[in-house]
């Protein structure tokens, strides 16, 4: 069971900020928002869930850092992010 409950929001950017925001606090939400758009190569508007995967690759050395990795294996859960650990 995730300690960390997604929150629905009318587009992935928001959500993204959303759920990371209560771990990483506002501010570093943001920039891991900004850090995903730069490898995507898209404005946060435009980010979908096609972009699961840039977002997973983006946070997970970040995250696995910051909260460990437990924490963010949970929290890439939550994201609905998936993919293979790095």
């Amino acid at each position: 069971m995730s300690v960390i409950k997604p929150i629905v929001t009318a587009n992935f950017a928001d959500h993204v900020v959303q759920v990371l925001t209560p771990l990483l606090g506002p501010h570093t939400a943001k920039r891991a928002l900004a850090m995903i758009c730069k490898k995507a190569g898209k404005e946060a508007h435009e980010l979908g869930p096609d972009d699961m995967v840039i977002a997973h690759t983006t946070l997970r050395p970040m995250l696995r850092t910051l909260i460990g990795n437990d924490v963010t294996v949970r929290v890439l859960a939550d994201l609905g992010v998936r993919g293979e650990p790095s």
